[in-house]
């Protein structure tokens, strides 16, 4: 795939993204043009000012939380690559269903800015494990708090198989990047039963294309050959077992700030809705009984639960998705005459803003040679490295 073609391919899905925002946006005005000239005329920019920053912090916190992993085992890495990365993850989870995209676009990114694969598949398992972790103690809360009755929020009966299954997808997710970490054979065993899987199709139909002289390189490609990739994949799961060593011997401070960001940057996008209702000249105090604590620790938690459906959500950016739930859940708090000015802040603030930031580095950074530059810096690295380890080099112990 070349680079034009992928910026093709974000830039339409970015364009699906804020044509589902835009009409249920226009559908919503064609309806309530009153409510929201109602709703604005007692806006507060100051706090949304305030919104914005604490928006922002998602994307400083999940990118300093990289930074304290990777400068374990990449002690050249800088705050800003970090960062970046976080914003560039931001916005391609935004634009692509279930957030697939995401940890690719972020690895692309922290290549580019020198940090080993090795050190960034490892640092990536760790970022994993801390969310996993934040989901599943979260999800865990959630259920406690409504089974005790200290969680009443409308629609989030509907909810509690959602987090229910939550609770079991993050748990086996976490206990098997556990196992797989602790026992590598594990890992290398799943990559040969998927690989194994992938090959009987993938071959035949690479040696297929490869008659056609726009597919050659396909049957061509020394990476693309039966076994090499799986060979890759082993020697990196050993790799990989050996950084998570580094961690437990002298990164384990790093582990547990990295949990803490982790932590602080999903709060800080939670706690948007609140100065959001104050942005909006609202009150923060619901009309009735949704959970134990201050209103800020009412809304972090209903937005905790609203959490749970973004994530899972099979549309790009959880259009629709995130539209309904949060209309729902928030209720408590909104005036119907203030409901579509809060989803036009929230979604803009919570949720497009670390992807605006994101998407502008993305698209300066896909429009250099930099992606095809570290591809060909890191395959003739790997290839000096095989040739210096082979039997036949002139320069290998078994021959001096």
């Amino acid at each position: 795939m070349t680079r034009a073609a992928l910026v093709r391919g974000i830039q339409l899905i970015v364009a699906l993204t804020l044509a589902t925002f835009a009409f249920l946006l226009w559908r919503a005005v064609t309806v309530k043009q009153a409510d929201l000239a109602e709703g604005l005329s007692t806006l507060h920019p100051a706090w949304l000012l305030v919104a914005a920053v604490f928006a922002l912090q998602e994307g400083v916190c999940g990118g300093t939380r990289m930074f304290v992993l990777g400068r374990v085992l990449c002690p050249q890495l800088t705050w800003r690559t970090a960062v970046a990365s976080e914003f560039v993850l931001m916005f391609v989870a935004g634009v692509t269903p279930g957030q697939l995209g995401a940890p690719v676009a972020q690895v692309a990114t922290l290549v580019e800015g020198g940090m080993p694969f090795d050190a960034i598949a490892t640092a990536e398992l760790l970022t994993a494990f801390c969310t996993l972790l934040f989901f599943l103690l979260s999800a865990a809360a959630l259920l406690v708090l409504r089974t005790q009755g200290l969680l009443v929020v409308p629609g989030a009966a509907g909810l509690d198989w959602l987090v229910g299954i939550s609770s079991v997808v993050f748990g086996s997710a976490l206990l098997a990047l556990i196992l797989c970490v602790v026992h590598p054979p594990l890992l290398k065993g799943a990559f040969r039963v998927v690989g194994s899987i992938f090959s009987t199709g993938w071959h035949p139909l690479r040696h297929g294309l490869g008659g056609v002289s726009y597919f050659k390189s396909l049957r061509t490609n020394p990476t693309l050959q039966p076994g090499v990739l799986g060979e890759r994949l082993q020697r990196a799961v050993d790799r990989v077992h050996e950084g998570f060593g580094v961690y437990l011997r002298r990164g384990r401070w790093a582990v547990a700030q990295a949990f803490l960001l982790t932590i602080a940057f999903f709060w800080a996008r939670f706690s948007v809705a609140f100065f959001i209702l104050k942005g909006l000249g609202l009150g923060t105090t619901p009309s009735h009984f949704v959970a134990a604590g201050p209103p800020f620790v009412q809304i972090i938690t209903v937005q905790s639960l609203l959490n749970f459906a973004l994530y899972l959500s099979p549309t790009p950016g959880a259009s629709g998705i995130a539209e309904a739930g949060s209309n729902t859940l928030m209720s408590p708090w909104l005036p119907t005459a203030y409901e579509l000015p809060y989803l036009v802040l929230w979604r803009v603030l919570a949720l497009f803003l670390c992807m605006f930031v994101g998407g502008a580095y993305v698209f300066r950074y896909l429009g250099t040679d930099v992606l095809e530059r570290r591809a060909k810096e890191a395959e003739e690295a790997e290839r000096a490295m095989q040739g210096g380890l082979h039997p036949s080099h002139p320069h290998t112990p078994s021959q001096s």
